[in-house]
């Protein structure tokens, strides 16, 4: 069945990884959507659910037992944990994973600071090939969601809500924002990538990449580089982001 949910790309080097050999664990080696069996707050639930299980040991564990621990099916759970492996939050596939440095650092992070932990995320997703893109699909101006979805699946089978989903997946790492009109437009971080010509190489590590991509940015928004942006508060970013949406909102078409 997981050929009905994921394109797989050549395989790579996998030297150093510690899921078994030929197993795809990052997002530029496959093409992996959200399920759309569940809400992002429900896919939220089942990954931190087997991130702790997993534990700081990085235990392997089983889909089903996530599953049966969150009373969703195997399917959903071993849906939402490919996606999330994909995003570098795991391990592992076909139903056994184990939390990665990175997916236990966010996990723990979320309880304390959900903010800063959402940051992490965006560093982990600026690896995916879905911020590529939507980084792309964006760049002629802010698409209305429900026309982004489908466009951002592309050939990928299965529902139109899983396109919906990744999209909140990417608002949830601020690397888009949607407006109240249903628009979805780039926020900082995602804009940073447009403007440059450099693309971050996927074989780099996820926060040296996005500091990267952010120090390059010479433009301004809101009076600040993109560089400036990032090293706000988490408050006073927030309050940025709805600023500019008020701005895109007054602003004649």
């Amino acid at each position: 069945m997981e050929s009905l949910f994921s394109h797989p790309a050549p395989a790579g080097d996998c030297a150093g990884n510690s899921s078994p050999p030929g197993e795809l664990v990052a997002g530029w080696l496959e093409r992996t959507l959200p399920t759309d069996r569940a809400s992002l707050q429900r896919q939220l639930a089942l990954v931190f659910t087997a991130a702790r299980s997993s534990g700081p040991e990085q235990r392997t564990i089983i889909s089903i037992d996530v599953a049966r621990a969150e009373g969703v099916t195997a399917e959903t759970a071993t849906s939402t944990l490919r996606f999330s492996a994909s995003l570098g939050l795991f391990t592992g596939a076909r139903g056994k994973f184990a939390v990665s440095d990175a997916g236990w650092a966010v996990t723990q992070l979320w309880q304390e600071d959900e903010t800063h932990a959402r940051m992490q995320l965006q560093a982990l997703l600026l690896q995916h090939w879905s911020t590529e893109e939507v980084r792309r699909l964006l760049a002629g101006g802010p698409v209305a969601a429900d026309e982004l979805a489908p466009q951002l699946q592309g050939d990928l089978p299965g529902k139109p809500r899983r396109g919906v989903y990744l999209i909140e997946w990417l608002a949830l790492a601020f690397l888009v924002h949607r407006d109240r009109q249903g628009l979805v437009w780039p926020a900082p971080a995602l804009g940073a990538m447009m403007h440059s010509a450099t693309v971050a190489v996927p074989s780099r590590p996820p926060a040296l990449a996005q500091q990267q991509v952010l120090d390059e940015e010479p433009h301004l928004l809101m009076g600040m580089t993109n560089s400036e942006l990032r090293r706000l508060a988490p408050e006073r970013y927030c309050a940025v982001l709805d600023n500019i949406t008020e701005v895109a909102e007054l602003t004649p078409a």
